[in-house]
């Protein structure tokens, strides 16, 4: 029914949103605002303002496929959309954590396309995944990830969804494979690296796959799986996080080593990450689950090994909407390649 934002009119928006029970009546005037702003990679995301002849809520975020074909092409090979609408239609995050509901959503196995209506969480702040996170929403975050890990820790259901991946799924495992394909046009989209970022990102390819069977044992959880600054929302005590196209089913330290690698200036990260990985982990206790601090800190290097080919693919292949999406794709390599550098030889 929404293709496009044009798609987004009163007469459709009435008819899904009473259907759902989110609303009675019928929407009066529609008003949307774009929300690219160069971050949203594989959608197309707008603030659609409503008024009603009745009830219903003042503004939705909607969430409709990218309009940029090589994106698109990306999106369904890895079945992203499908996974997005997966956890909000079979999980329903926000009746765990701190979460945007889904009010409305379509999905359509037949054609791979779908779209999402999204609780607007206006009273929540955006950040700047390109200047960084600051302590403060770096500690919030940790404590959001704990939180998110700890609703769907060891949840048998996680494994019966066939829209899940987990670590061994080809999926996710054949990422080694597009870093060998994609480390050139990296190399060349950032101008060249130094010869040590060079022998860590070789060094931690050759560990990729080890990280991937581990964190396919063990303890394992819903795996959010794009942890950035972008997708998340801050309010006055907790942050939200959206975005679920890369869920996965692994174990959870891989967001904390996602969101440490891509989303914290490299000095920054250095400094805050024995602070950020204990926060982490007392989150967690306060939630019964009682995580051994070596073992966390194996897992969070090993995290970065797993990562590695994201940040390098990105930059050689996804098509940026603006120059604020550019810088982001060349801070987030050069982040992540410095990550890795700093805990490759550190694995053990």
């Amino acid at each position: 029914m929404f293709r496009d934002l044009a798609d987004l009119t009163a007469d459709r928006l009435s008819e899904v949103l009473v259907q759902t029970g989110a609303a009675t009546g019928r929407v009066s005037t529609v008003r949307t605002d774009s929300l690219d702003d160069g971050a949203g990679f594989l959608g197309t995301l707008a603030r659609v303002h409503l008024t009603w002849d009745g009830e219903g809520p003042s503004s939705v975020v909607a969430k409709l496929p990218t309009t940029i074909p090589e994106n698109q092409q990306i999106v369904d090979h890895f079945g992203y959309d499908r996974r997005e609408a997966g956890v909000y239609r079979d999980l329903r995050p926000w009746e765990r954590v701190v979460s945007p509901r889904a009010l409305a959503q379509d999905w359509d196995d037949a054609t791979g396309r779908g779209w999402l209506l999204l609780e607007d969480l206006r009273h929540f702040e955006a950040a700047d995944g390109v200047a960084g996170a600051s302590d403060e929403q770096a500690f919030a975050t940790m404590v959001a990830l704990a939180r998110w890990h700890a609703a769907f820790w060891n949840d048998p259901r996680l494994s019966t969804l066939a829209w899940l991946p987990a670590s061994t799924d080809p999926i996710v495992a054949g990422y080694g494979t597009i870093f060998d394909m994609t480390w050139a046009r990296c190399v060349e989209q950032l101008d060249g690296v130094e010869p040590e970022i060079e022998a860590a990102a070789q060094a931690g390819r050759r560990l990729f796959d080890q990280a991937v069977h581990e964190f396919a044992t063990g303890d394992r959880t819903l795996v959010h799986g794009d942890a950035r600054l972008d997708n998340l929302r801050f309010g006055p005590d907790h942050a939200a996080l959206l975005d679920f196209q890369l869920a996965a089913h692994g174990r959870g330290v891989y967001d904390v080593a996602f969101f440490c690698a891509g989303s914290l200036r490299t000095d920054d990260r250095r400094r805050l990450e024995p602070q950020l990985l204990d926060r982490y982990r007392e989150t967690l206790a306060e939630a019964g689950i009682e995580v051994d601090p070596d073992q966390l800190w194996r897992d969070y290097r090993l995290g970065h090994m797993l990562n590695l080919p994201n940040p390098v693919s990105a930059i050689a292949v996804v098509t940026p909407a603006d120059e604020r999406g550019a810088e982001f794709l060349r801070r987030n390599a050069r982040r992540g390649l410095a990550a890795v550098a700093d805990h490759v030889e550190l694995v053990g």
